[in-house]
């Protein structure tokens, strides 16, 4: 009988601790079960933060990448304008180089076209020119052209000359009277006992020159070969030394005076010039 009562005793016990046991297993059980819906609700919490942040974090990228793209526009605007820029001052500087060149290219061949044209324009006057025209002609008309240039070199000398420095133009070497009397004889003649130009022979050859008149063809033909040699005179042409200041017919007596004195001469056609 105790047997049986210590048996049920012990079933009693094990049915009490398994039913304790079950019930501390059910409640783990629910509070697991709880722990385990919180976590998934915080998980979802969570990720629809993380949801709603990375949608505001694109947003912001993406207007962030919008301002980067609009600043990198501008930048590639501002650059094209800078190169514009360079390359118009580069073309505005070729412009100006190729301006100067072309002013100094004008302005050489104008300055050139100029020399060139004063180089054609006569180194005397016209004054000049008839007033040694008209000497030859008096003194050298028939002579060879050296004859005739020789006659305007010394008229030229004359004008450089210290001796002669009384005299500084062609007509007052030409006209020369004063220092020791007349120089050129066609040039005056005596008319009551003074020397004068009126009537001369010089006269008549200017007043030839002047009208363009002559008596004879052979006349006019005789004064073009002087206006030609008094032109070469004139234009630097010399046939006897520059300190030549005297011409004249006697060739013999002349040239024997020369050689007395021991003073160089030339003698051309008729005349002796020393």
């Amino acid at each position: 009988m105790k047997f049986k009562k210590l048996v049920l005793m012990g079933l009693l016990c094990c049915t009490v601790t398994a039913s304790r046991g079950i019930t501390a297993l059910a409640a783990g059980a629910e509070v697991e079960t709880d722990g385990v819906q919180e976590d998934v609700e915080a998980e979802k919490a969570e990720k629809a933060e993380k949801a709603e942040k990375a949608a505001d974090g694109t947003e912001v990228i993406d207007k962030k990448g919008e301002g980067e793209n609009k600043g990198e526009a501008e930048e590639s605007a501002d650059d094209e304008a800078a190169v514009l820029a360079l390359a118009a001052d580069e073309f505005l500087e070729e412009v100006e180089n190729v301006t100067d060149l072309l002013e100094n290219s004008i302005t050489l061949s104008l300055s050139a076209t100029i020399e060139n044209e004063r180089a054609k324009l006569p180194s005397y006057t016209k004054e000049e020119l008839m007033y040694l025209s008209c000497i030859i002609y008096c003194e050298a008309g028939s002579q060879e052209k050296k004859g005739k240039i020789a006659v305007a070199n010394v008229i030229m000398n004359r004008v450089e000359s210290k001796i002669f420095d009384h005299v500084t133009t062609i007509k007052e070497a030409i006209y020369d009277c004063n220092r020791w009397g007349r120089q050129f004889s066609p040039v005056y003649v005596k008319s009551g006992g003074k020397w004068t130009t009126k009537g001369s022979n010089y006269e008549k050859v200017l007043t030839m020159y002047k009208t363009g008149k002559y008596p004879k063809e052979w006349q006019k033909e005789q004064m073009q070969d002087c206006i030609e040699a008094a032109k070469e005179a004139l234009t630097g042409k010399q046939v006897i030394d520059s300190s030549y200041l005297y011409f004249n017919m006697g060739v013999s007596s002349g040239k024997a005076k020369c050689q007395k004195n021991g003073k160089s001469y030339a003698v051309i056609g008729c005349h002796i010039f020393y």
